[in-house]
């Protein structure tokens, strides 16, 4: 169950930051893209009110910001103290955060600026993708989690089912450059699974998604980078295995469906492209239109079971489920015996995407 917040923090404390509204008489910043087609059933709106600044205050409150500064990862995670409730203890037991929770795992969305309505849609839809193959709830966390911006309040003080993340559309560098930064922040102790994330989109880029019909497929790319995928695979884990040039997923489960799908070997992990592209993604050569790639397809982008297994292989209590996605029989993968011995795609979105590190860890008892 997906919850959408506005940055009066309804649902946690009244220190979170106010609105601030990008979008009124400001013409660099009205490219709002409207998404052809129905998404249906999928769309869960906010009913939370907005607080907007208005154009003066807007215009001091980005020269006091900078616009939005990340902070950057250390060397050494922050540690923040948080706390489970006392029956949270036992792991096994489901959340007792505040608002209505059904067992399952739960994605909230923070908007630091405002946002439309259709691209809340969008937002949620992406989650909803999500939350149907991570289905498992994890501990409730209270704690004072700071916000992935510099000189920013804290993007909660309070509860946290089971992920929050915060969300800006805001200009970045200017279209056809740098798209979007995402990764998760805030870690939990015991899993090392994300407590907290950060999705920043430049708002230049969102008529060229709109024309192409990408936004939702790039929306919930972004959102798999946060939940941990190709950005935890290695954090208190060994699941990216290989030499640069050929590198694989270990996780059995990703590789138990990468086999039932037509694979040979091991899960191939992308071996091109730099830092944002390879080690980061699954190889778009061999998985071709599967929604992790360094690619976003035009047309369908499945989530596959594969990737699905990959979750569960970090930690996730998974569904394994996965939409509807084919794979040549034979495909080859990664031969560790091998290694031993030694057109257009649609939006090359790897190239195009910053993919954030964690910065810090909530330490729980």
């Amino acid at each position: 169950m997906k919850k959408n917040l506005n940055s009066s923090g309804d649902t946690f404390s009244p220190d979170a930051a106010p609105t601030m509204s990008f979008f009124s008489g400001r013409n660099s910043l009205t490219k709002l893209f409207t998404l052809g087609g129905v998404i249906g059933s999928l769309l869960l709106s906010s009913c939370s009110d907005n607080t907007e600044l208005t154009d003066l205050e807007a215009d001091t409150a980005l020269e006091q910001t900078g616009l939005f500064t990340l902070v950057p990862a250390q060397e050494n995670l922050i540690e923040i103290p948080g706390s489970l409730t006392a029956d949270q203890k036992n792991f096994n037991k489901t959340t007792e955060a505040p608002g209505v929770d059904d067992g399952r795992f739960n994605i909230t969305i923070k908007y630091v600026v405002d946002v439309t309505d259709r691209q809340k849609e969008v937002f949620a839809a992406a989650a909803a993708r999500w939350e149907r193959i991570i289905i498992k709830d994890v501990p409730s966390i209270t704690a004072t989690i700071p916000s992935a911006f510099a000189g920013f309040p804290p993007v909660v003080s309070g509860t946290v089912d089971d992920i929050i993340i915060e969300v800006v559309i805001a200009p970045i560098d200017g279209p056809g450059k740098i798209l979007g930064q995402a990764g998760p922040r805030y870690l939990r102790t015991y899993d090392r699974l994300p407590l907290s994330g950060v999705m920043y989109f430049d708002v230049d880029d969102l008529e060229f998604l709109d024309e192409r019909d990408l936004f939702e497929n790039v929306i919930v790319h972004e959102m798999g980078h946060v939940l941990g995928i190709g950005t935890l695979w290695n954090y208190y884990r060994q699941l990216k295995q290989g030499p640069a040039s050929d590198p694989y997923f270990s996780g059995k489960m990703a590789n138990n469906f990468w086999k039932a799908e037509g694979g040979t070997n091991f899960l191939p992990i992308e071996n091109k492209g730099g830092p944002g592209t390879a080690g980061g993604h699954w190889r778009e050569s061999l998985l071709r239109n599967e929604l992790m790639t360094g690619y976003i397809n035009y047309g369908v982008n499945p989530l596959s079971r594969i990737t699905a297994g990959s979750l569960a292989d970090m930690g996730y209590g998974t569904a394994i489920v996965g939409e509807a996605y084919e794979l040549q029989r034979g495909t080859p993968g990664v031969s560790i015996d091998e290694l031993a011995k030694s057109g257009d795609h649609g939006l090359y979105i790897a190239e195009r995407e910053t993919i954030l590190e964690p910065i810090g860890i909530i330490v729980t008892e």
